[in-house]
């Protein structure tokens, strides 16, 4: 019973790692470029951005991480989805996407 409560734990601390916090919410299940994220609407900052890119393996610079693409989930975190070597596009309908 103890090694699954670890095994358990273990899970949780992987899934975890894979996400940053939001302090506002970013609604899933919408993909939304870095750079809107930070520009007053949703108010989030560039540290919040640069934790979601670290969470997924990734070291960005400042430029990447407004041009990546972040993925929304209901429980107001963020995750980091890719980077859009030309640049991220706002939504034409729900979502941004790459060039």
């Amino acid at each position: 019973m103890v090694k699954l409560a670890n095994i358990a734990l273990a899970i949780a601390a992987a899934i975890a790692g894979t996400e940053a916090a939001f302090t506002r919410a970013c609604n899933a299940p919408y993909d939304v470029c870095g750079w809107i994220l930070t520009n007053g609407v949703y108010g989030y900052d560039q540290a919040t951005l640069q934790a979601a890119a670290t969470a997924a393996g990734q070291s960005p610079t400042t430029s990447q991480l407004y041009n990546g693409l972040y993925g929304c989930r209901d429980n107001g975190t963020i995750i980091w989805k890719q980077l859009c070597t030309s640049g991220c596009q706002p939504p034409v309908t729900f979502n941004s996407f790459c060039h």
